[in-house]
């Protein structure tokens, strides 16, 4: 396993290799992520406009924050096309270069959810208007 957040830094992996809970996940989202592209690419001829879509639920929980942006560029680097849920991510991450934010508030004495919609576009944040 290469770390390429610290260059230079290698660790052999083994079934004795003790990962924390987000180097464990990170590794499942490489895998799902590589899964995805190869099996959408092995459809293109057939569907050459198909979405290329994941949808992760509470995603990339247990995983720290800076590792979050580089999971995003790796999701824009195989043309994913993706739809996340967290209580915490805010998708301001400089190397996607676009984002439609969705932010759900809940008031327990209010029926119903109010929803905000925000743009990214590599740079800034931006509030769409209703």
């Amino acid at each position: 396993m290469v770390n390429d957040a610290a260059p230079g830094s290698r660790r052999r992996l083994s079934g004795r290799t003790g990962l924390s809970q987000g180097e464990q996940r990170v590794l499942s989202y490489l895998v799902l992520f590589a899964a995805a592209a190869a099996h959408f690419t092995s459809l293109a001829d057939a569907a050459p406009h198909a979405p290329r879509l994941i949808l992760l639920d509470d995603a990339f929980a247990k995983v720290d924050e800076p590792t979050h942006a580089r999971l995003g560029r790796i999701l824009v680097d195989l043309d994913l096309d993706f739809v996340l849920t967290s209580e915490r991510l805010i998708g301001n991450w400089p190397d996607v270069p676009s984002l439609h934010i969705y932010e759900c508030l809940r008031d327990p004495h209010v029926r119903g959810v109010a929803t905000l919609h925000y743009t990214w576009n590599g740079r800034q944040r931006r509030l769409m208007s209703v």
